[in-house]
């Protein structure tokens, strides 16, 4: 009984592999994830048509959520998928704050987007029937033990974000063109104070989704230098302010959380 179970468990691992691998692709090519996040400096890079320049740093913002965040964390899963749980959770969430932030700063585009909902929630569905601990993506066995360290630069984080976010939602409110350029750098402040949260709680998956953030921060630094007076920029002293703060956490990342065995932590599954 045993056996059929692990080989199930190890059938159900694959085929989560095998859509990991379509749905991060899917994300980086045909949601623009790797060509809009270059944006800053190679302009029209795989894309049809060039951006106009003033949304540049908004393409920025988009690769960094669907790029980075999103897709760079399936492809995260591909090692151990059973042992990140937390990761999923991500993954899951990510995506429902990135709906709930269309839905609520542009109702009207959000209407005229409905198969990007009907998307989304075929993607997430097909992930969670063919994980096989379901249970532990959003009920996780594993206590959490907070991380004061990490959850102080969360609140650091979020007040710092803060002004971006604000000014995404009123820009995406007061937007014509019916785009959701302004409100997704909103739902990527959300997606990565949440992420902060979660890597907080120092449960099993915790140190990939903080190095994540920190590649994210790091990413967007950079890109604020790039473009410093575009639409939306951190320009050059938020820029080199996140650059400090990416590298900071990670190092607090990689030291507060050190990869434990996987023998130690008994709800943490290998595949």
């Amino acid at each position: 009984m045993k056996t059929d179970n692990s080989t199930n468990k190890a059938w159900l691992g694959a085929v989560f592999r095998f859509f990991a691998v379509v749905f991060a692709g899917a994300g980086l090519i045909m949601l623009q994830g790797l060509s809009e996040g270059l944006e800053p400096w190679i302009r029209g890079f795989m894309a049809s048509s060039p951006l106009p320049d003033e949304l540049r740093f908004h393409a920025a913002s988009h690769g960094a959520l669907i790029g980075i965040l999103f897709s760079a964390s399936l492809l995260a899963m591909l090692r151990a998928p059973l042992a990140k749980p937390l990761v999923l959770r991500f993954y899951f969430i990510g995506h429902l704050i990135f709906l709930g932030t269309l839905l609520l700063t542009d109702p009207a585009l959000a209407k005229q987007s409905f198969f990007v909902f009907i998307l989304f929630t075929a993607v997430l569905g097909i992930l969670f029937a063919v994980y096989p601990m379901r249970r532990d993506i959003f009920r996780p066995r594993e206590p959490k033990a907070m991380n004061r360290a990490l959850l102080v630069m969360t609140g650091v984080a979020l007040l710092g974000l803060l002004p971006f976010m604000i000014y995404g939602i009123t820009g995406q409110i007061g937007d014509a063109d019916m785009q959701f350029r302004w409100g997704e750098g909103t739902a990527l402040g959300l997606a990565l104070v949440y992420a902060g949260y979660l890597t907080a709680t120092s449960r099993t998956g915790a140190r990939t989704i903080g190095i994540l953030q920190s590649a994210t921060y790091v990413y967007m630094g950079a890109a604020s230098i790039a473009l410093p007076d575009h639409p939306g920029s951190w320009g050059i002293v938020g820029g080199a302010s996140a650059i400090a703060y990416g590298v900071v956490y990670a190092v607090v990342v990689l030291r507060q959380l050190a990869p434990r065995a996987s023998v130690a932590k008994p709800n943490a599954i290998q595949s």
